[in-house]
């Protein structure tokens, strides 16, 4: 202000040579007019009366005194006045449109970055945090939370209800330090767009879990349909068999060759159907979680030679090496007997006429098994679908479909044990399904003594059927 005064003061000496004096007044509403735009009314009318007075007492004569007896001269202070009056108004309608429009641009923001982080969740409750900490930036104030439901009033702070058209549905929490204008601006702008992105969030993860349930049981529908079909049809084959057999006996007139070829056929399909119904109770206990390991010292070799002997001990269909430092493992023989088993199972159907190469020994602190047939091999996209429970593959030579238990039966009986599966194959030239279990510290120093005491007891408990 004082500034302005001085530099119109000085201007208006080198233009008393080219104009009157009295009508160089107009020279001060520059500094009346830029004060009161700027800095308000107050000061707008300050600088009218200084600039009266500056001019008064350095251009008025007699100059340097304060006389007002020329009716011009009590004009100039009036029009100082009067610009400085009106120019402060004008200034603060100006600054209140000015605030009022960068208030409400910060209320758009908010409201963006709110539903930014409501919508981008897949739940309301894990966004809401970040939400408060963001609203309590934008509002200046010290926290902000906001609660799905009714929340607790407490006595620091203030409550602000949030609707939608299905009633309350969240509450918004503030410093109850708030003023009356800051609580009415709060009620009037942020809590109705607060109020719909909350409802639009809830109302979208409502949709989520909605497609989610809906995608789940069609996928539960469609493993029933597979269990069904694959039930269905294991099952019919030995049982047919079974009654093919028992009919084409005579009761009255035997037949030693017939007696003998049914019941080799009555034998075959009884043992098909009764591993059928093992895998099927094996599945149920690995998708209840009520597989349990024992575990007891054993050998990894002793536990191959018993799934191979199951698959067929003929050296035409498997053939075994391990490495003779071996060392001894811990866990479950029965349950990995039965896994090693089903994956030789599924490697001899697809072994295209060639023996099933089975190799163990110790990488590192693990045991690696791999077993390798030399068929058609799986495809990429088959190789992430083998481990699933009914899903059988379209290759083979055998023309026999498994049940598309085995695999999945495999890996739920190693990975039990803490170990783990996977399958590597490049068609066409085989495919390799690798086995790792860990090896304990204490492995290669297991005592001798422990394992002939544990191997006694589980022979004690097969003989006396436990």
């Amino acid at each position: 202000m004082v500034a302005g005064v001085a530099l119109a003061t000085v201007v208006v000496y080198p233009l008393e040579q080219v104009a009157p004096v009295v009508s160089l007044s107009v020279v001060y509403l520059l500094p009346v007019v830029a004060v009161s735009t700027f800095w308000g009314l107050g000061l707008g009318i300050a600088t009218g009366f200084a600039s009266a007075l500056a001019f008064n007492f350095f251009h008025l004569r007699p100059v340097g005194g304060l006389s007002l007896s020329d009716s011009r001269e009590w004009v100039s202070l009036s029009a100082f006045i009067v610009v400085a009056i009106a120019t402060g108004l004008l200034g603060e309608l100006a600054r209140a449109r000015a605030h009022e429009a960068d208030q409400r641009r910060r209320e758009a923001d908010i409201s963006a970055e709110l539903a930014r982080l409501l919508l981008a969740a897949s739940c309301p409750e894990e966004a809401l945090p970040a939400a408060g900490t963001r609203l309590a930036q934008a509002l200046g104030v010290p926290s902000a939370s906001i609660e799905l439901g009714e929340a607790v009033e407490s006595s620091g702070h203030s409550c602000f209800p949030l609707h939608a058209a299905e009633g309350r549905i969240g509450t918004l929490l503030l410093p109850v330090e708030l003023s009356n204008a800051e609580r009415r601006r709060v009620s009037e702008r942020i809590v109705p767009s607060l109020e719909s992105i909350l409802a639009a969030s809830k109302h979208r993860a409502d949709l989520q879990a909605e497609v989610v349930e809906t995608a789940a049981l069609r996928r539960s529908d469609e493993i029933k349909t597979a269990v069904l079909r694959s039930v269905s049809h294991d099952l019919r084959t030995p049982v047919t068999a079974i009654l093919t057999a028992a009919t084409a006996l005579d009761p009255h007139r035997s037949n030693g060759e017939r007696l003998t070829e049914a019941r080799d056929l009555v034998i075959e399909a009884a043992t098909r159907l009764s591993r059928l119904i093992d895998k099927l109770l094996d599945l149920s206990l690995l998708q209840a979680g009520s597989v349990e390991p024992r575990a007891e010292w054993y050998s990894i070799e002793e536990v191959l030679q018993e799934a191979i002997e199951q698959v067929g001990d003929s050296p035409e269909v498997c053939l075994l090496t391990v490495d003779r430092e071996a060392p001894l493992l811990r866990g479950d023989p029965s349950q990995l007997e039965r896994a090693f088993a089903n994956v030789l199972e599924n490697s001899a159907r697809h072994r295209a006429g060639k023996p099933v190469l089975v190799r163990a020994r110790a990488v590192s602190q693990t045991m690696r098994v791999r077993i390798v047939d030399q068929g058609p091999g799986i495809s990429r996209p088959e190789q992430e679908r083998i481990f699933l429970p009914f899903y059988r593959s379209a290759v083979g030579d055998s023309g026999h479909e498994g049940s598309g238990l085995g695999l999945a039966i495999a890996k739920g009986f190693i990975e039990a044990g803490g170990g783990h599966i996977w399958v590597e194959s490049t068609p066409p030239h085989g495919t390799s399904f690798v086995v790792e279990l860990p090896i304990p510290p204490t492995g290669n120093g297991a005592p001798a003594e422990q394992v002939a005491v544990e191997a006694r007891a589980l022979a004690g408990d097969q003989e006396h059927g436990r």
